[in-house]
This record gives structure tokens, sequence and C-alpha cells, in this order.
């Protein structure tokens, strides 16, 4: 009950925290979620985290996600459970640690038959590229399994693509294209008289799916190019419109050059939230994988910020008055946005 209760705050709560961490959320194709069916969310993967409570956070059903064992530390493990993420145990975890996969596919075929959706990241692993990274057999694999042992249920898989206009820096826009459905019915006879085959198609039909969710499809040797075409200048572009430019980049802005006067002002506004900005760039100057930047300001934006901000207004009320404490506290909450928008005009680069 209170797992239950926590994942729902946590859900709603980031549905929340996705309009305003986002300067603008473009939402395509949600209607091909079906009502009534189990489905499993395949999603690229271009952030860390944030991906997953993102796609759980829009979703109207009840959302899992399968994740990398190694972050299910002992500590950690009652929250993760209630916020639905389900581990999966890989090679490089120990081949001791595979048996636990039994498990986690018993929790996967139980939150299926229950027809709730399940998020996977079928390129197997982060990156920071804007096109689609070769697809992994797992998820695949895993969902052929599911709909064999489950034949009474009409198992979905919807290809979702996550376009970030940048993904370290808020305030960006984020284009969320949900694919065609994929009946995974379709690929059963195949893969009962040949396996490999059988996963083979599936992951095929998946990786085609996705790319028809993305604004770059695939690597190109124009691909920085087309990746400079997606930036704040452009974000005004239906998603459609964007895509069909990007290669020629006809009617299209460049990012331009960084300008340095813009940024420095964005930095200096800094002063006003100084406390979770040191904090922020303590934890970033210990993190390796910058791939992990934009979901530990996500995490800030969602915990730390709005301990501050009830700080900045406590402090200031006692000191004060309650009417000083709202107008400063409402003061630091529009510096803060004003120095993210700076810091996004400037033309900073991918």
């Amino acid at each position: 009950m209170v797992k239950r209760l926590v994942y729902q705050v946590i859900r709603y709560y980031c549905r929340f925290v996705v309009r305003i961490f986002f300067g603008k959320v473009e939402i395509i194709g949600k209607e091909n979620i079906p009502k009534d069916q189990p489905v499993i969310y395949s999603s690229n993967h271009q952030n860390a985290f944030m991906d997953a409570l993102i796609i759980g956070g829009l979703s109207s059903k009840t959302t899992y996600s399968v994740t990398r064992s190694d972050v299910f530390k002992k500590k950690y493990e009652w929250f993760m459970d209630a916020i639905n993420m389900i581990p999966i145990y890989r090679i490089r975890d120990g081949f001791s640690q595979l048996a636990k996969n039994e498990e986690t596919f018993r929790k996967i075929n139980r939150c299926l038959s229950q027809g709730h959706a399940l998020t996977i990241f079928s390129e197997g692993n982060h990156g920071n590229d804007f096109f689609l990274r070769g697809l992994s057999k797992g998820s695949s694999r895993m969902a052929l399994e599911a709909q064999e042992k489950m034949d009474h249920l009409d198992l979905q898989i919807i290809p979702i693509g996550l376009n970030y206009f940048h993904h370290q820096r808020p305030l960006h826009k984020i284009s969320i294209v949900y694919g065609q459905p994929i009946s995974v019915k379709d690929f059963i006879p195949l893969y009962l008289e040949q396996k490999a085959k059988g996963v083979n198609q599936m992951k095929k039909a998946i990786e085609r799916g996705m790319r028809t969710c993305l604004l770059i499809p695939q690597e190109s040797s124009a691909y920085l190019e087309e990746r400079d075409r997606i930036n704040w200048h452009n974000e005004s572009r239906p998603f459609e419109q964007l895509r069909e430019g990007i290669p020629l980049g006809e009617g299209l802005k460049s990012l331009g050059k960084p300008n340095k006067i813009l940024y420095g002002i964005g930095k200096c506004l800094g002063i006003f939230n100084f406390g979770p900005l040191w904090l922020l760039q303590s934890i970033l100057s210990g993190i390796k994988d910058i791939v992990f930047y934009g979901s530990m300001k996500w995490a800030l934006a969602m915990f730390i910020f709005p301990i501050w901000f009830l700080l900045v207004l406590g402090v200031s009320s006692l000191l004060i008055d309650i009417q000083a404490g709202l107008m400063i506290t409402l003061m630091s909450i529009l510096m803060l946005y004003l120095r993210q928008y700076l810091i996004k005009w400037s033309n900073l680069p991918h």
C-alpha cells in the first residue's frame, strides 16, 4: 500500500516536472497506446534515469521499467521497488547472478498479464547520440517469451522516440513521439518454428518503428551538421516538419556562434540560487559520464530546488515578514529561469 502510494506520487510529480524542466514539450502519437492491452514501450536512451521517469510519468498505464541491476543497492532497494524498477542481470554482473533473472521475468510477466506497461531501452545502454544506435536482441526476446507464455494476451510494442533539443541543458524543447503499435503475436509462428529468426524479425520491426520516432533516424556522414540543426532556434517547428528539413537544412537555422556575454550574465545570476547550484557543480564534478548530467539536473529540480525555495521563504519570512519572504522566493525562482534561458540563448553546442 505504501509503495503504491509512493509510486503514484512520484508518477504525477514527474508529469509536473516534465512541464517545468523543459521549455516546450511536444507529445505526438499518444493515441497509439492501446487502453485494454499490455504494452512494452521500446525507447531510445539518450539520457540516464530521467528517460524512464519521463516515460513512466506521462504513461496512462501503471508502468514498470527494466534497469541494470547494479543500481539496486541495499539502501535504495525499497525505493526502486516502489517506483516499479525491475533489475535485469547481465553477464558483466557475474554468471552466478544470471539465475536471478528468473524472478525478473516472473515480475515482467505478472505486470504484463495485469495489462500494465513495461519500459525497455532497446539499445541496451545510454548515449548522447541523436540517432538510433544498434538494438540488442534482449527486448525482442523478452517480448516473444512473454507472449508465448501468455497466449491469451495481445501484447503490443510501442516504439518511442525521446528527442532532446539539448541533452544537458534545461528549458530546451523535448519531442516525445509514440510510434505505431507492433503486435507481438504476429511474430510468434516464426518464433516457435525458429527462435533465432523470430527474434531477428521482431528486432527489425522494432528498429523500423523506432526510427520513425526520431528526428535523426540513423547516423550519416552529415550527422554533425544535422545535429547542429536541432537547436532552440528551430523549436517552433513541429516534429515532422523538422524531421524532413534536417537532412538538407532547408529553412532551418544553425546554432550559431556561442554568445559569451549572455552566458556570462546567466552564470552571474546564479548568485540568487547559489546553494543548489553549488551542490550541482559539486556532484557533476565527480561524474565522468556526461550522459548523467541532464538526469542529475532533473533530480535537483525534483527534490533539492523545492527544499531550497522553502528554505528561502522560511528564513526571509523570519528575518523580515511573510510578504517579503514570498517576494524574495518568487525573485529566486524568476532569476533561476532567467539564468537558464540566458544560458540557452547563448548557443552552447551539444
